[in-house]
């Protein structure tokens, strides 16, 4: 009987091992496969170069007319680079050239005042190639007073009297270039033969330009100062009503003024006033005679390069052919 016993209860603990039983017994740890979840991502694609856009003008329905037929042609290879960074500048002194040019045509005759088209592109092209970029008087007065933020190099272009060349043959190449300009205007020349009419003088306001006043009728106010008042005050309100444009500076004719001069051009609401020299410093000391350098007819593109407070090689620039 104890035999049989002891054959059952073995024949009891042989099947519960078969079946996993004597769960006290040590079991070997299972072997984990963990698959991935993830796949190796392409390496990234290079960088793309963003693609500069040329600076548009404010978008005006505008018939320029007539047409210049005697613009140069730009034969050149070279493009634009892209604009460089605006930084904050000012307030007070701070560089900014501001150049005068007075007509952009054929001259009748030897007059520096003129300068022909082909010169003047010259020029432009080489304040782009340096690096140059147009501001308005009104931005550079804002800069003075308060700081504001310009180009590196910034720089002013105006243009005096209101000459029809200033619209005909100046604009199509500031624009060529980018650019942008300032026209003062003297209120009795606006419509006369050779100089720009209404229509025009908008025209140019239109494609970005400042306007401003070069008084009424164009005299030395510093020999005819029975007149200040209204060559200066008298001007601004007349060209306001005239063209429908703010008038926010003024420019005195031959250079010419006094402490009368500055007294009139504050009491009327200009903010500022431009006048001669040879020097790009501009500050709060002269707000109200901001020096401009005369860019004459006569003037090589060495002797213009002189005038300039940022200059490059001339001799590396990259060849350049302007035909009519």
């Amino acid at each position: 009987m104890t035999g049989k016993v002891f054959i059952w209860i073995s024949f009891l603990t042989l099947l519960s091992i078969g079946c996993g039983g004597l769960s006290f017994l040590p079991r070997p740890a299972p072997t984990l496969v963990i698959e991935p979840t993830w796949t190796m991502s392409p390496p990234p694609s290079p960088p793309q170069l963003a693609t500069v856009t040329p600076i548009l003008f404010p978008t005006h329905t505008i018939t320029i007319s007539p047409s210049p037929t005697h613009i140069p042609t730009d034969t050149s290879t070279s493009t634009f680079t892209p604009e460089p960074q605006w930084v904050m500048q000012g307030p007070n002194e701070l560089i900014v050239p501001i150049l005068l040019y007075h007509h952009v045509g054929i001259p009748q005759s030897e007059s520096p005042y003129y300068i022909s088209p082909i010169d003047f592109e010259r020029q432009m092209y080489l304040l782009r190639e340096w690096g140059y970029q147009t501001i308005s008087v009104e931005l550079l007065v804002r800069a003075i007073k308060q700081g504001a933020e310009l180009p590196p190099k910034p720089i002013i272009l105006t243009f005096d009297d209101g000459g029809e060349g200033t619209f005909t043959n100046a604009l199509p190449i500031v624009q060529k270039y980018g650019f942008t300009g300032t026209a003062y205007i003297v209120y009795n020349y606006v419509g006369i033969s050779a100089y720009m009419n209404v229509d025009q003088i908008r025209g140019l306001y239109a494609a970005g330009w400042e306007i401003g006043s070069h008084s009424i009728s164009h005299v030395d106010l510093t020999v005819r100062t029975d007149r200040q008042k209204d060559e200066i005050v008298d001007s601004r309100i007349k060209l306001q009503a005239l063209l429908g444009v703010p008038i926010l500076t003024f420019a005195y004719p031959f250079g010419a003024y006094n402490s009368d001069s500055v007294h009139y051009a504050h009491f009327v609401g200009y903010i500022a006033a431009v006048g001669l020299g040879n020097e790009s410093l501009q500050g709060s000391k002269n707000l109200f005679y901001l020096y401009r350098m005369t860019v004459n007819g006569n003037q090589t593109l060495e002797s213009f390069a002189l005038l300039l407070p940022w200059r490059g090689d001339l001799m590396s620039l990259p060849a350049i052919t302007i035909v009519p």
